[in-house]
């Protein structure tokens, strides 16, 4: 099977949700659809703007079914494996295998904090699933674990690992875990706030939940960065920092969804107990919105 490799503006989509708590696969096609439209690379679901962890490992497959059959190549398609036991990431690994995926993202949800040799040995075990590249997700204020540097250089010994979404916002990884890993493992940027840096450098991709609200100018900042028109890039950066710090004032999760429901979109709200966002803050998120779009 060939397979496409991830890379660009990378959708972290939101897990459109109906009223009776059923996942949306009429609005959540529309949406990937619009997305498309607006010149996104690569699309994630279940990342964590689309709620991994709230879903179950039945409802994760049969959406990976239903997306890859809709999107029919039309861009690289990666899902989020992450979860609580080595067990139903090894079942999500071998089923995104067959299923559509061109690679799989890991994030290491827990209760108990695992060792360092915990870590190892389930990644070792997921990636021995199958032969799809993977990809590790590091976000230490989600999941309470920080993939150090030197722990993905250990990890790097795993022959289908090749990159890392990197949320920590230590700048210096998306440099210093390439040189280390001898350039086979290749961090892409993992939040919205501090994109400009890293983007004019080589990375080979942005996983961003803002292009679930505004496509159109992450694909715009993004070239401007890799054709090396810093000012363009500068000052697309500086008209979507006022959502992406909202973003992450609130949750980009909650941003996401709320933004859609404002633009007359909605992907209706994420499962409890998360809830939607209190008038004031769904106010600043409104205000946000028009300035972009002025």
């Amino acid at each position: 099977m060939t397979r496409m490799n991830i890379e660009g503006v990378v959708l972290f989509s939101v897990t459109p949700v109906a009223a009776d708590g059923s996942i949306d696969y009429t609005r959540w096609k529309k949406h990937l659809d619009d997305a498309l439209t607006a010149g996104i690379h690569s699309v994630t679901l279940f990342g964590s703007t689309g709620a991994n962890g709230y879903f179950t490992e039945a409802e994760k497959m049969k959406a990976l079914e239903e997306v890859a059959t809709h999107l029919g190549g039309r861009v690289p398609v990666m899902t989020g494996i992450g979860a609580m036991t080595t067990a139903e990431s090894v079942r999500l690994a071998k089923h995104a295998a067959d299923h559509g995926a061109d690679a799989v993202l890991v994030v290491p949800l827990n209760y108990w904090k695992p060792t360092e040799r915990e870590i190892i040995t389930h990644y070792e075990t997921v990636a021995a699933a199958s032969d799809l590249p993977l990809w590790l997700y590091n976000n230490p204020p989600l999941a309470g674990i920080d993939l150090t540097p030197a722990l993905v250089k250990t990890l790097s010994s795993i022959p289908t690992l090749v990159g890392m979404k990197d949320s920590s916002g230590d700048l210096s990884r998306a440099f210093m875990v390439p040189k280390i890993t001898g350039g086979k493992v290749q961090v892409g940027i993992g939040q919205d706030t501090l994109i400009l840096e890293p983007a004019l450098a080589i990375v080979p991709a942005w996983f961003t939940g803002l292009a679930n609200i505004c496509p159109a100018e992450c694909v715009a900042f993004w070239n401007a960065a890799k054709a090396g028109d810093v000012a363009a890039a500068y000052a697309t950066a500086a008209r979507l920092f006022p959502l992406s710090e909202i973003g992450g004032r609130y949750g980009i999760i909650r941003v996401a969804h709320e933004g859609l429901a404002l633009m007359g979109k909605s992907a209706g709200y994420p499962r409890p107990p998360l809830l939607p966002l209190e008038a004031a803050a769904a106010a600043e998120v409104k205000a946000a919105l028009d300035a972009l779009a002025a």
